[in-house]
Order: C-alpha cells, then structure tokens, then sequence
C-alpha cells in the first residue's frame, strides 16, 4: 500500500529543522544548523525567515555575586531555489551560522567572572548546485562565503589573578604559572618550590591585578575577513512516500582576522589564525500516514577543532567540545491550508566544566509549529521552549561559577513563495 503525504506536509518539515537548528543556546557557538534543504524546494521558491530567541541562562560564584548570562538575540535567513531543467537545480542561502551573546553583570573587583562578555556574529552566502543522477539518487554541493566577527572581554577576579600571575610567571625564568599560582594561593609544595622569591613575585602579581582593573580587564576584537569555505552532499528519495535521507557535509574553513588587544596596560594589534568547523547533517524524512510526515535529524560539529589563541593573551579564547544534536518530530496537514508540527530536540552533555562564554551543557527541548498556505504563498510559524542543561564555568580547569535551571525560549517565523 503506497502512503501519499502532501506537499504541504513535506513543507512542514522544513519548518521544523528551521526552528531546531537555531535554538538558543545550541551547542559551542551553533546558531543556524547550515542546512542546505531548500536546494530540494520547488522551482522558482524563495524563502526568508527570523527568529528571536531570548535565554534565560542564571548561575552564582563563591562570592555570593548572582549572574545572568544570556542576552536575546535574533536570527535571520534567506533562500532561493531555481530548476534549470530536469536534472540540475541550483540554490542560494543566507544566513548566520555562528554566534555568541554572553554578559556577566556584576562588579569585576568581587565577581569571579563579573564583567566577562562575548559579542560574536557572522555572515555566509552559500551558492549551491544539485544534480539527479536518477530519481531516487542526486548529488549536490558548492561554495560558501563566511566571515566572522567577534569582541571578547575577559573580567572578575578569576581572570585578573588567572592573566596577572601568567605575567609575572612568563618574565620571570623557571617559573611555572601554574606553581605560582598554587603558591599564592597557599600550597605549600607551591610555594617551597618557588623559595624566598615568593613575596617579591606576590607583589608583582598584586600590581598586574592592579594594572588589570584599571584596564576595565582583558579586550580582543576580531574584524571580519570573508572567506571561502566548501560544501557537499547526496540523497535517496522515493516520491511516492515522500522519503528523503540528505546527508551534507561542510568542510571546515581556515580565516585569518585583524585583531586588537587590551591587556595590563598594552594595546597589541596583530594577526590570528582560527578555523570555522567542520560539520555533518543527516536529515531524514518519511510518510507514515496519509497527510503525515515523520522527520529526524542528526548534526555533529567540530568545535574541539577550534582555537583562537591572540597573540597578547597567549592562550585559547575558545575551549568547546564538539557538539552534537538529535532531532524528531512528525508533521501533519489537517486541511488544505493549514498544517502543523511537533518534535523534540537532544544535545548530550559533555564535560561539566564548561567554557564562561557558553555556560550550559547539553539540552531537552520541543517546538511547536503551524503552517498557512494560499496558492504560492506560505506562512509559518513556530515556537522553541528547551531546557539547558547545568554546568560549572571554569577558568584555568577550576570551577568559578555554577549554573543550573536554565532555559530558553525562540519564536520562529517564515514566509515562502513560488515565483
């Protein structure tokens, strides 16, 4: 017995990996998912989509100094698909697949990581081509323009100690940080270890901390510096089910940026090499009723992959593990317009000890979505609620602040017409 879901109800789905990719606070720096699924919309399809996702992501440090982390942000993307004829197709995306908006309130004197704050943002244009080997298998790939940019400010007391005891350890030969470090802090294999110099380098690092405040902390600023990154994939159909598994991967891009730095009264401009991360999607869609579509989805990024190490700070900006996230969700059309969505949505946790620019660790959340068509026209709407997982913001390996019973909130809106 053939199953006949709609094309309404494959329209669907799109909606729901749409909602998914974006929710706030995915994992490492994930905003958009990079999925390249509308290269598979009809001919002549142009889509645009926003989304706002506001996080409420709440922890404490030792201190007593309570923080709450996350700022709303808003998400926006464009698509257009166009048949050439039976067999190619070629597609254009916009979107912004990376992101960061992380803000510790509280005085830097007394907070451990008061002041701290990430503002990352990015751009990519995708230009991509699709070609039917035969109805069921295709091919497709392209290139992708990306440029990032970012400003970090690295503040509290965790940071102070951490980046003026590297200072004074790093002009001082044959000491160690990390035994200067315990040392201050009163291990006294640490300080035997150190000897007699201890109180000389202590007052050093009490200046640095001094210097460091004055500062208003640690500053790096990333400019923008377009790129070009690469991306390929295939599929298996069968039509008359509406079964589709795409499996995409994009290659990981090498950028070089700008940057500029603030650090214990030195401003260094200089150059750093980073990567963007490689990543794979596999999207899986199948009838299973008339009318009724069930859709699951798998996304692994290689965040571990990345690192910015500025030439002044001397150390990695970004400490991620790679991310992963499971998706499944069923939609359904209950009228000739109107259509709607369910699914859920799992990242695993990782390590508790968490980088403070991405306070969380792992999640559980649902969408909900609608659909509206009217001749070439749909609308669709959606809304993301997730749990975030807890997590313990650490500095130099020790723990500075606990976060726990976070959450976050998106509401997903997309407008799509066949031209």
């Amino acid at each position: 017995m053939k199953i006949h879901p709609t094309s309404r109800a494959v329209g669907m789905a799109g909606l729901l990996v749409c909602v998914h990719t974006v929710t706030g606070h995915a994992a490492g720096l994930d905003r958009s998912g990079q999925s390249v699924l509308s290269i598979f919309d009809e001919s002549g399809t142009a889509s645009i989509s926003v989304l706002s996702v506001s996080p409420d992501v709440t922890g404490s440090d030792s201190a007593g100094t309570q923080y709450e982390v996350g700022e709303d942000y808003t998400q926006t993307a464009l698509t257009y698909t166009r048949k050439i004829n039976d067999q190619f197709s070629f597609g254009l995306i916009i979107d912004q697949p990376y992101g960061a908006d992380t803000f510790y309130n509280g005085d830097p004197t007394v907070g451990a990581l008061a002041g701290t704050g990430a503002d990352l943002s990015s751009e990519a244009v995708s230009i991509l081509a699709k070609y039917q080997i035969t109805p069921r298998f295709s091919v497709f790939g392209g290139i992708k323009g990306e440029q990032v940019r970012a400003t970090v400010n690295l503040n509290g007391t965790a940071y102070a100690n951490a980046i003026s005891v590297s200072a004074v350890a790093g002009a001082t030969p044959g000491v160690d940080s990390t035994t200067l470090g315990a040392a201050l802090a009163g291990d006294p294999t640490a300080a035997g270890a150190i000897g007699a110099a201890l109180p000389t380098l202590g007052a050093a690092v009490g200046a640095q901390v001094a210097q460091f405040n004055a500062d208003d902390g640690y500053s790096f600023k990333l400019d923008a510096e377009p790129q070009l990154g690469y991306v390929i994939g295939a599929a298996y159909e069968i039509p008359d089910i509406a079964l589709r598994l795409a499996v995409t991967y994009s290659f990981e891009t090498d950028h070089t940026g700008n940057t500029t730095e603030t650090i214990l009264g030195n401003t260094v401009n200089s150059t750093v090499d980073y990567k963007t991360p490689a990543s794979l999607n596999v999207q899986f869609q199948t009838g299973i009723a008339k009318d009724t579509l069930l859709t699951a989805s798998y996304r692994w990024t290689d965040f571990s992959a990345v690192d910015v190490i500025p030439t002044g700070l001397g150390s990695d900006l970004v400490n991620l593990d790679d991310g992963e996230r499971w998706t499944l969700g069923v939609a359904r059309r209950f009228s000739e317009k109107f259509s709607g969505s369910v699914s859920l949505i799992y990242e695993p946790e990782g390590d508790d000890l968490v980088s403070p620019l991405g306070p969380t660790n792992g999640l559980w959340g649902i969408s909900v979505g609608g659909q509206y068509t009217d001749g070439n026209m749909k609308l669709s709407g959606g809304i993301n609620y997730s749990m975030l997982g807890d997590a313990e913001a650490e500095v130099g390996g020790v723990s500075q602040a606990s976060f726990s019973d976070s959450s976050s909130l998106a509401i997903g809106f997309k407008a799509e017409f066949v031209f």
